[in-house]
C-alpha cells in the first residue's frame, strides 16, 4: 500500500509523455484513418504544439516530483532537455527529428523515474 503512493507521480509521468506522442503523432495517425473511411476534419498546429508543450511540461513536473522523492537527477535533466527542446522546436525553429528525439527523450526520462522509484520502494 505505502509504495502505491510512491508511484504516482511515476504513472503520472509515463501518462503524460504517452499523451505527447499521441499528441504529436496520434493526431497524425487518427486524421489518415479516418480519412480512409471519408471522414476529414482538420487539426490546427496552433493547438496541436500546445498540447504537445503541455504534456511535455508535465511530464517534466512529474518527473520533478519524482526527483523529490530519489534525488537521482539524471531522469529530471534529461526530461528537462526533452521538454526545452520540444518547446524550442514548437516555436522557434520546427524540425521533426529534433522533436521526435525530445519526445523519445521524455519517454525515456519517464520511463527511467519509474525504474528508479520502483527500485528504491
Amino acid at each position: 500500500m505505502a509504495s502505491e503512493g510512491k508511484n504516482t507521480s511515476a504513472v503520472y509521468a509515463g501518462v503524460s509523455a504517452l499523451l505527447a506522442f499521441i499528441a504529436c503523432n496520434g493526431l497524425i495517425f487518427a486524421t489518415a484513418i479516418l480519412a480512409i473511411f471519408g471522414i476529414t476534419f482538420g487539426v490546427n498546429p496552433n493547438v496541436q504544439a500546445v498540447l504537445i508543450s503541455l504534456f511535455a511540461i508535465l511530464t517534466s513536473v512529474f518527473i520533478y516530483k519524482g526527483f523529490v522523492r530519489h534525488r537521482k537527477i539524471g531522469p529530471f535533466l534529461l526530461a528537462g532537455v526533452g521538454a526545452f527542446l520540444i518547446i524550442l522546436t514548437m516555436y522557434i525553429s520546427y524540425s521533426k527529428l529534433i522533436e521526435s528525439a525530445a519526445l523519445l527523450a521524455l519517454t525515456v526520462a519517464a520511463g527511467w523515474n519509474w525504474y528508479v522509484i520502483r527500485r528504491e520502494s
